[in-house]
């Protein structure tokens, strides 16, 4: 089964402003979440940041050149967000109390705005091959891979 990569947890405010978190499998029996909605919320913020600072990458990338010097940041974050998601998906479900607390620490319109910013470099990436760099794509393939949706 395909890993859920934490960014696509954030991805959904865009269409509903909503925020998942947590692992997508159900606690085994008598199993509950021991972890506050600080860890949570830390996680969260960690992701956006992370995002944000690919997004600034990807939003430098006007050419050929610069889409290969690109790819060297993008495999740092891309390794930066695997580790995030595999640090996500070590963590129980939060209980409906802590979700509800993460939800309200969390600013849903940052959350927005990161994913739409995000998404934007993708989509003009993609509208020019990545200016050709193999590179790039190359590098960006486990983030993508990992976006619900995406061929594995």
């Amino acid at each position: 089964m395909k890993k859920i990569l934490l960014l696509s947890l954030l991805a959904a405010p865009l269409a509903m402003a909503d925020i998942s978190l947590g692992t997508p499998q159900q606690p085994e029996a008598g199993q509950t979440a021991s972890v506050d909605a600080a860890e949570y919320v830390a996680m969260a913020q960690e992701v956006i940041a992370s995002l944000n600072e690919l997004t600034a990458t990807l939003t430098g990338v006007h050419d050929k050149a610069t889409a290969d010097a690109a790819a060297i940041k993008v495999n740092e974050q891309a390794t930066r967000m695997m580790a995030l998601q595999a640090k996500a998906e070590s963590l129980p479900l939060p209980t409906p109390e802590v979700e509800m607390q993460v939800r309200s620490s969390i600013n849903v319109q940052e959350v927005q705005k990161t994913v739409h910013e995000f998404m934007g470099a993708i989509i003009k990436l993609g509208m020019s091959n990545a200016y050709g760099s193999e590179e790039l794509l190359n590098a960006l393939g486990p983030i993508m891979n990992a976006i619900p949706g995406q061929a594995e």
